[in-house]
């Protein structure tokens, strides 16, 4: 195999194009090496009506199953005319063979380029549907993805009434999606953001995962990167409101709590557990609704 470079894109569930919610439940991948197209997706959709209570999965269904006759028919070359190794193009190619972008409620991402691993197609798909997709194979990080759309929901039902149109008329106030540039250029991207002197950003952070062990890691990697994200927040007046799900499992409550004490020593970021959601939402509706 002289070039072992593959193509892939994630099939996303957008529930909502203005909040930017999305959830991975596919995955396609292109080895130009051997001219084949892999498509695999999340078989168990009863996640994703967990998350969202108004969820077409007979819709869901009828893309996925056009999607998988559309990638037999690649395979067999009974549709290509456009050059799919030209790497530039290979968004283009989606948009033309397999699934168009016209907001429906699945779309393919941005595509990216990689190396083979291990120069092994089978090992490269596997990792890639652990990384990116529902199944779980991951079990430890299940309820942590499925519980963290529900923490930012709870707090936005609690503001959903608002008039943000005229919250913001003089000045922004209230934001949808903001995002932070870090030195070296990369985006973190925040479900909400409202001013209260500081811009507070809110981002949801579930701790309820199977062992202690996965439980620490989080902490750390989030550790990690608000320690990454103190001087943008420094800068730019900045902090961090993290809501916090708990584990519901006794078990793992003495590593939770460490998991807090951690993230407590930080600057810029505060703590909200998931059952002070209601008190928090209704100091951003005091901040934002002030002298309207």
């Amino acid at each position: 195999m002289k070039n072992k470079k593959y193509t892939y894109s994630i099939l996303k569930y957008q529930h909502s194009a203005l909040l930017g919610e999305s959830l991975n439940i596919g995955v396609l991948i292109y080895f130009p090496f051997i001219d084949k197209f892999i498509f695999k997706y999340s078989k168990n959709l009863s996640r994703v009506k967990a998350i969202y209570d108004i969820v077409s999965e007979k819709t869901i269904k009828h893309y996925l199953i056009q999607i998988d006759n559309c990638i037999e028919k690649l395979n067999r070359n009974e549709l290509l005319d456009f050059d799919i190794e030209k790497f530039e193009y290979f968004d283009l190619f989606i948009d033309k063979f397999i699934l168009p972008r016209d907001g429906s409620v699945l779309q393919f991402s941005k595509s990216k380029q990689s190396l083979l691993n291990n120069d092994n197609i089978d090992f490269t798909i596997s990792y890639l549907i652990n990384k990116f997709l529902l199944e779980k194979e991951r079990q430890n990080s299940v309820a942590s993805i499925t519980k963290e759309p529900l923490l930012t929901r709870k707090f936005y039902g609690y503001l959903s009434n608002l008039d943000f149109e005229k919250i913001n008329i003089n000045s922004d106030k209230f934001y949808k999606n903001y995002k932070v540039v870090n030195e070296t250029g990369n985006e973190f991207n925040f479900d909400y953001a409202w001013q209260n002197g500081t811009l507070n950003l809110v981002k949801p952070l579930s701790f309820d995962l199977k062992e202690p062990k996965s439980i620490a890691e989080k902490a750390y990697k989030n550790f990690g990167l608000f320690t990454d994200l103190k001087n943008e927040a420094e800068t730019n007046n900045l902090k961090y409101d993290l809501l916090i799900g708990k584990p519901e499992s006794k078990e793992l409550f003495r590593e939770f709590d460490h998991a807090l004490n951690l993230l407590n020593t930080l600057d810029k970021v505060d703590i909200i557990l998931e059952d002070d959601i209601e008190k928090y939402s209704k100091k951003a509706i005091k901040a934002l609704t002030f002298e309207l």
